[in-house]
């Protein structure tokens, strides 16, 4: 069986061979290429979406990797050839599209058609059920106008990366979607996402393989750092890290030590060299540490590669996924891997993760008051932290299991390739 992916990124592997700066989001797709070219009848050709004019084709560890350069500029049509091209020269039996946000996802799916390959679309997130969320549940309406100019101008700029940056690449999404005729996902959130958008598609569930180190590290009562919490990502308003900070002040008068590690740059440092559209929510985050007077209480860590993000998971008490809407987050599924104590959003597809007070205890994600609560009864009682931890740890080795999700996913391929036949 001869697959070809296309992904959003350059994998490692090819990175580190190329010399370039490796992606330190993504892990899952080499850890799932790699276990499924463990198996004898598949073969694996990776086509990686690459932002800088570069051309490669590499052979490393069994799977064929190719790039696919385009611009903004780039029309679907010469996309769409590019992607002929490369269909042509390997030959696939199947083509495995990996999320649907870029144009090259409508033109792989395009040219699969038009060679009589079928292809199956596999969902990440679902930019068209994230929309309503990306400003991250914040009152954008009253900060438009507010007295203060930071509230004014992180207004603004939030709602215009929601509006004229976000919102535009909805519509290829949706089209590709619309034309799948076999859907991969993992959740009931993302599978009702993609029902109500293509009622007609053939639906296929299969969990993600996480990194190594995921299932390496173990936390422990002993190792851990008391009152400490660790929360993966703060760059924009969907991940709301806001409503950590606002939680802080209630845990701060009964644990003055506590401490929030964020994985990833100071979103507001002077230095920032992101678009002027990612800024806003930093100007935001930076007025909100500072009136809370929380800033001591929180670190960011820098980029962390998965044994950085792994150890930092095994040494502290608790982590939080604070989202305002997710739908297989990993980093839950990380931390779960580790057995940290996890207080998780009740958003999108998390419910199918864990089990409220069992694997994770659950909160609302825009009340605060909730997830300090929840925060506390995990400090004060180790016993619930390692029941907590212990439960996580069985359900994420299911959940993640590098062997039964390959075979998973091969038995999707090979249901496809059956259906096409008949």
């Amino acid at each position: 069986m001869k697959v070809l992916w296309t992904v959003n990124l350059i994998p490692s592997a090819v990175s580190v061979k190329l010399g370039m700066t490796s992606e330190v989001l993504g892990g899952w797709v080499e850890s799932m290429a790699a276990q499924l070219v463990r198996h004898s009848d598949v073969e694996l050709g990776i086509v990686c979406k690459c932002e800088k004019e570069i051309s490669f084709c590499e052979e490393i560890d069994g799977i064929k990797y190719f790039s696919l350069h385009y611009t903004p500029s780039t029309s679907l049509n010469e996309l769409e050839a590019k992607c002929d091209k490369l269909i042509t020269d390997y030959s696939p039996d199947i083509v495995n599209i990996e999320g649907t946000e870029f144009l090259h996802a409508r033109a792989m799916q395009l040219a699969a058609k038009k060679r009589d390959i079928p292809a199956v679309v596999s969902l990440q997130g679902i930019l068209n059920g994230q929309y309503a969320y990306q400003c991250g549940q914040l009152p954008i309406d009253d900060m438009m106008f507010s007295k203060s100019l930071t509230d004014i101008f992180a207004a603004w700029i939030m709602h215009l990366r929601k509006t004229r940056w976000y919102k535009p690449r909805m519509q290829s999404e949706k089209e590709i979607i619309e034309n799948a005729d076999y859907i991969l996902g993992r959740t009931t959130w993302d599978r009702a996402h993609s029902y109500a958008l293509n009622p007609n598609a053939r639906y296929y569930s299969c969990s993600r393989i996480l990194r190594s180190p995921f299932y390496e590290e173990e936390w422990s009562v002993e190792n851990m750092q008391k009152h400490s919490v660790y929360v993966g990502n703060g760059y924009n308003a969907l991940k709301g890290l806001h409503f950590v900070v606002m939680a802080l002040p209630y845990l701060i008068k009964e644990f003055p030590d506590v401490k929030v590690y964020v994985a990833g740059y100071k979103p507001y440092q002077d230095n920032d060299k992101r678009s002027f559209l990612k800024k806003g929510y930093a100007a935001y985050l930076k007025k909100l540490i500072y009136d809370l007077g929380v800033e001591d209480h929180i670190e960011f860590t820098g980029p962390l590669n998965a044994n950085q993000v792994a150890k930092k998971l095994s040494e502290v008490n608790a982590y939080v996924l604070c989202s305002a809407v997710e739908n297989s987050p990993n980093t839950l599924g990380e931390a779960m891997s580790v057995g940290t104590p996890c207080v998780a959003a009740y958003v999108g597809g998390v419910s199918d993760m864990a089990k409220d007070g069992e694997d994770a205890l659950f909160f609302r994600n825009d009340d605060p008051k909730i997830l300090a609560w929840n925060l506390k009864r995990i400090f004060d009682s180790n016993e619930l932290a390692l029941s907590l931890s212990e439960s996580a740890k069985k359900r994420a080795a299911l959940t993640h299991n590098p062997e039964r999700n390959a075979q998973l996913l091969i038995d999707a391929y090979t249901d496809i390739l059956t259906n096409k036949e008949k």
